[in-house]
């Protein structure tokens, strides 16, 4: 399984890169699932975000919070628990896992790219630095 955080302030473009990522693997017929970090409350809502993923082809997608987080499928939604995020990751049993957010002070075991608000890559490009990073 290959794994990657993609990290980055509010507005730098983490969903839409992510969203562009899963749709190009589906297409390539690699399944994905994806995570998203939140420090909001959960709720079971599959909308915003973990709904644009699921809709670009991931599968499953979950939203994690502080130990805590929500697992939707096609089938059901669920809640488990966790203690580190690759307790989340274990989980999984896709080709890739994206991962949108978890600190980046987090000595977590998989590549992460950082993106900002001024200079946008393009699913070229992200595709590009995530095989680099999960050859190394």
């Amino acid at each position: 399984m290959k794994v990657a955080a993609l990290g980055g302030r509010s507005g730098a473009g983490k969903t839409t890169a992510i969203v562009s990522l899963i749709r190009h693997f589906v297409s390539q017929g690699v399944t994905v699932g994806a995570i998203k970090h939140t420090h909001h409350p959960l709720n079971n809502e599959d909308r915003g975000d973990t709904a644009a993923f699921r809709a670009a082809g991931a599968e499953p997608v979950i939203l994690a919070g502080r130990g805590e987080a929500v697992v939707f499928t096609a089938a059901q939604t669920t809640r488990t628990t966790f203690e580190q995020p690759e307790d989340l990751v274990g989980t999984f049993a896709t080709e890739i896992v994206l991962i949108e957010g978890f600190n980046a002070e987090l000595d977590l075991p998989w590549p992460r790219v950082e993106l900002n608000r001024e200079h946008r890559l393009t699913t070229a490009e992200l595709i590009a630095r995530l095989e680099s990073g999960w050859q190394s």
